[in-house]
């Protein structure tokens, strides 16, 4: 008979009791260079029972930009500028509120703007995320999908996913 200690999970528990720890499938050791993914033993796949957020997207706080945000572009009298990102970066993870102070909202609209780029019967657009994480570099901070959508006429069009970041997969 096979014994239920057979396996990985077996591997896991003399591991602890050796003293030193074992992450990851196949199971590996954790070395004073490298320990795996920082996850709570048990529960690498989540939490067993969540109660938060359930079908809600992660509230991100607002960034303000930041040097690495802005281009350096020339302008049509041979001088040089630093021009903001296009679109702007606006944080769509929270709801659209007038702005702090304000009697009357100037912008009486419950949902983002967005900035598409049209040309004839083409448009892209592109709708910056703010990543939770950025790792590396500032400018990595924001990221989203390019989407192609052809208008063909009659009511009809054919979007087509051009260019998307492996982080939001």
């Amino acid at each position: 008979t096979a014994s239920p200690l057979a396996g990985g999970w077996a591997a896991g528990l003399a591991a602890g009791r050796r003293g030193f720890a074992v992450f990851g499938f196949p199971p590996e050791k954790k070395t004073y260079r490298y320990g795996g993914i920082h996850c709570h033993p048990g529960m690498e796949f989540g939490y067993k029972h969540p109660r938060k957020r359930q079908g809600k997207s992660r509230r991100l706080p607002n960034v303000r930009l930041q040097h690495y945000d802005f281009t350096l572009t020339p302008s049509h009298d041979g001088q040089f500028h630093f021009r903001p990102p296009y679109p702007p970066r606006s944080n769509r993870t929270i709801e659209v509120l007038p702005p702090w102070g304000a009697k009357k909202n100037p912008w009486p609209t419950t949902e983002h703007k967005s900035y598409p780029l049209r040309w004839r019967n083409i448009e892209y657009t592109y709708v910056p995320r703010l990543m939770r994480k950025p790792h590396g570099h500032g400018s990595q901070r924001w990221s989203g999908p390019v989407t192609r959508i052809e208008h063909h006429g009659g009511g009809k069009s054919t979007p087509t996913l051009v260019a998307h970041d492996f982080r939001l997969l």
